[in-house]
């Protein structure tokens, strides 16, 4: 064997453990990847159906709804209104 032929042998056997590595970290990506596209969809669908469950709710309840909003309304001004004055 000459001495280049041994060089290039020599750079081939020290690459293998990188390029190992290397699959393996992308084999971790693809699947850390497909993991989050899971559960992705599954916060749309739960998000999905507790807007549904809401705008059903609010149709059902309008004056109740409308209590709720001025209730937390006047609450939210009585705490503004206390911190302007100190």
């Amino acid at each position: 064997m000459n001495a280049n032929a041994e060089m290039i042998e020599s750079v081939s056997d020290a690459i293998r453990p990188a390029q190992q590595v290397a699959r393996k970290a992308a084999r971790t990506v693809s699947a850390a990847r497909a993991s989050l596209h899971d559960g992705t969809d599954r916060v749309k669908t739960t998000a999905r159906h507790a807007a549904d469950s809401a705008d059903k709710f609010v149709h059902s309840n309008p004056w109740s709804v409308i209590g709720v909003a001025v209730a937390a309304g006047a609450a939210i001004a009585m705490l503004v209104g206390t911190r302007m004055r100190r």
